[in-house]
Formats: C-alpha cells, sequence, structure tokens
C-alpha cells in the first residue's frame, strides 16, 4: 500500500502594508526638506503611466528618473532617487513576523507582490520577516503584475501542487477580487490581529476536511 505525501497548504501574503509598512509621503516630505521648499507632485506628472514599467521590469529608474526630474525641478541622480524613494519603506507591519513565526510548521508562506528591483532588494536585506518565507513571485521578475491573472497562476504552478492556496491576503481591495475570481479564499488586510483570526477560522475547517 502506497501512501500519498501530503504538502503543507500554502498561504499566499502580499508585502507592501501587510509585511512592510510604506509612507510614500516620506519621499515628499525629504525633497521638501532637502531643497529648502514645499514639494508637491504636479498634476502634470501622472505617476499612473510613469511607474507601471519600472514594476514589470520593463524599465529602470535610470530610464524614469528624467521624467521625475524634469517635472519636479530636480537635477536628481539615480542613485540620490534609490535611496529616497527606499525611505518610503518603514519597517516590518507590527506583529506579522510573530504570526508567520507561529504557522511557518503547519504551512508554506509565499509572498505575492507588486514591487521593483530597488525595494525588492532593500526588503530583503534589511526585514527578517523575508526568511520565514518559502518562497515568493515578484512582478518585476515575472514580467507581469497583479492584478493580471497569470501572475497569481505563476504562484500556483510554482508552489500549490496542483491546488489553490489556502489563504491569501493583500491590502488592496482589486486584487483580493482579483484572487477571487480566480476561486482562492481572499480578504482584504487590516492589521496582524485580524490576519490571525482569518487563519485560525480556516484551520478549523482545514482540520476537519484536510486537502
Amino acid at each position: 500500500m502506497t501512501t500519498q505525501k501530503r504538502y503543507k497548504p500554502v498561504i499566499v501574503l502580499d508585502v507592501g502594508k501587510v509585511l512592510v509598512d510604506i509612507n510614500p509621503t516620506v519621499v515628499l516630505k525629504e525633497l521638501s526638506k532637502r531643497y529648502g521648499r514645499q514639494i508637491s507632485l504636479p498634476a502634470s506628472l501622472d505617476l499612473d503611466k510613469l511607474f507601471p514599467p519600472i514594476y514589470v521590469g520593463a524599465c529602470s529608474w535610470g530610464d524614469i528618473l528624467k521624467e521625475l526630474n524634469r517635472a519636479l525641478g530636480f537635477s536628481l541622480e539615480t542613485g540620490e532617487w534609490e535611496e529616497l524613494w527606499c525611505q518610503i519603506l518603514r519597517g516590518e507591519v507590527p506583529g506579522m513576523r510573530e504570526a508567520l513565526a507561529e504557522l511557518k510548521g503547519e504551512f508554506r508562506l509565499v509572498a505575492l507582490s507588486n514591487a521593483e528591483d530597488v525595494h525588492w532588494t532593500y526588503m530583503l536585506r534589511n526585514y527578517p520577516i523575508f526568511k520565514l518565507l518559502d518562497g515568493w513571485v515578484v512582478s518585476y521578475r515575472e514580467g507581469v503584475a497583479k492584478p493580471d491573472p497569470v501572475i497569481y497562476q505563476t504562484l500556483v504552478d510554482r508552489y500549490c501542487n496542483g491546488t489553490l492556496p489556502f489563504f491569501y491576503i493583500d491590502d488592496i481591495l482589486r486584487n483580493v477580487e482579483a484572487a477571487r475570481h480566480l476561486g482562492w479564499d481572499a480578504e482584504v488586510f487590516t492589521d496582524a490581529a485580524q490576519f490571525r483570526e482569518e487563519i485560525e477560522k480556516r484551520r478549523v475547517n482545514y482540520l476537519k476536511n484536510p486537502m
């Protein structure tokens, strides 16, 4: 008689504002301090068009820095901007490292993130919470970003052994809705306590009906 190998169920986690806190206003505050004047984003600077290519690896910060400098009236070098850009990362979200440490033995923990290489490299180097993860799927490496269904399927194919994730949490509703459309059990993140509650509710059902 052969026994079928049982795989750990997979919890999928967004990164920004789920594992790592983010405050984009820090950049404008730092620039205002540096240049001695109030800095704000001009209406002519369309970030929704400017930033997405960098998140799917289609360009680098050097490629778009000319537009940023022109719009803001600066002459920042690429290294200066990248240093400023990393200042929006404000540390690990309180309670999440402890929550993942408790879940590590029972679940596979996988990140699904829209991130560019500068932030991703910085986070891996500076935040111990990433050592608890079993893997990740990151937009700039895959050439596609959430909420495109392709990146969700990439994670399933890579980490889920033919099943859907046990649970997915993200701070952005449209990303959660995209996951639900694919059959994932997903919720919008608020804080570590809510995350623990969501897992515990599903753990009870899972123990009754394991995969």
